[in-house]
């Protein structure tokens, strides 16, 4: 009875990577990606503006549950300012484990989100998508109490474009 206990948790764990693998391609939205994953960033110098883009896509990319979507970020710009002390109007909300006697980045640019339907959900396979800009975006960059770097901005959200391809 133990053999068959393990086997169909190995059936059920085997299951679920592999739906899970499915979804980080991409696939289920006609996406040529899924949700950007990131290995800790430990250094002591600050992100590159390259790699606060990427720490940003990491934060804010996925896939929503509850509705089916797949959400990611296009043509990331990101800017990375020199040190400031951590302040009191950060947030501890938005800036998780945030080690408070290092020094911040404040961060700027802009984004485009790219939120796509499940395809079996659509009626317009390659036409899923809506896309919407970020301009004037702010944020920071900080350092965690694990020694990892974590990035966040928000900003503007402009108007909504609907029928658009998923990003290849």
């Amino acid at each position: 009875m133990k053999h068959l206990a393990t086997t169909a948790a190995v059936a059920a764990a085997l299951l679920a990577t592999t739906v899970f693998a499915q979804a980080n391609t991409g696939a289920p939205w006609g996406a040529g990606r899924g949700p950007a994953t990131c290995t800790p960033l430990k250094q002591p110098k600050a992100p590159s503006p390259a790699q606060a883009a990427q720490l940003l896509r990491c934060a804010k990319e996925r896939i929503y549950d509850s509705s089916g979507e797949l959400w990611l970020l296009k043509s990331v710009n990101v800017e990375v300012g020199g040190p400031t002390a951590f302040r009191a109007l950060y947030n501890i909300v938005t800036m998780p484990e945030a080690d408070t006697t290092k020094q911040v980045h404040p961060i700027r640019g802009d984004f485009t989100w790219s939120v796509c339907t499940w395809l079996p959900d659509t009626k317009n396979p390659g036409k899923n998508c809506a896309e919407s800009t970020v301009s004037n975006a702010t944020g920071a960059c900080w350092r965690t109490t694990f020694g990892d770097w974590k990035c966040t901005m928000n900003g503007t959200t402009g108007a909504r474009t609907a029928g658009l391809p998923p990003v290849k």
